[in-house]
């Protein structure tokens, strides 16, 4: 057996929207879908979300080379307009990649809103893909910053 391996990144991005609208693209689960598909060019095949302390989300999808993908997420603290933490593991394959622990702080600002995320990732059996895990994050608050700046 490979050592678990750990590792963590940080993310800040800025908005012209409120916290509160930021939160509220986090928060349904139509919205959230709309941004936060980790492979948005194959799409999800399952999906489903219960935005609340306790509460789950599941996300499936195939990678591009047909590996089924699944996301098993739970929400541990939420505090409207300002927090979520959630920790999540991720399969590909059905064999177990990675769990991590992820905490959201919004701030308002006077031009809108700063996001700052924190990951911290425990990989398993050899897997490290830290640089693809951030470069994803990054490219799903991008299209996060597009969803609540447009309107």
């Amino acid at each position: 057996m490979t050592p678990t391996a750990h590792t963590s990144f940080v993310i800040e991005r800025r908005f012209k929207a409120s916290a509160a609208r930021v939160f509220a693209a986090w928060a349904d689960p139509a919205t959230k879908q709309r941004w936060n598909d980790c492979h948005a060019e194959t799409g999800a095949t399952e999906f489903s979300m219960d935005f609340r302390p306790g509460g789950f989300e599941i996300y499936r999808s195939r990678l591009d080379n047909g590996t089924p993908l699944a996301v098993d997420k739970v929400f541990l603290d939420i505090v409207a307009n300002a927090r979520i933490v959630f920790a999540y593991s991720m399969a590909m394959g059905g064999k177990a990649r990675s769990a991590s622990l992820v905490t959201v702080e919004l701030v308002d600002t006077p031009a809108g809103s700063t996001l700052t995320l924190t990951e911290q990732l425990a990989y398993f059996d050899g897997h490290m893909d830290i640089e693809q895990r951030r470069r994803g994050t990054e490219e799903g608050l991008d299209r996060l910053l597009l969803e609540v700046d447009a309107t």
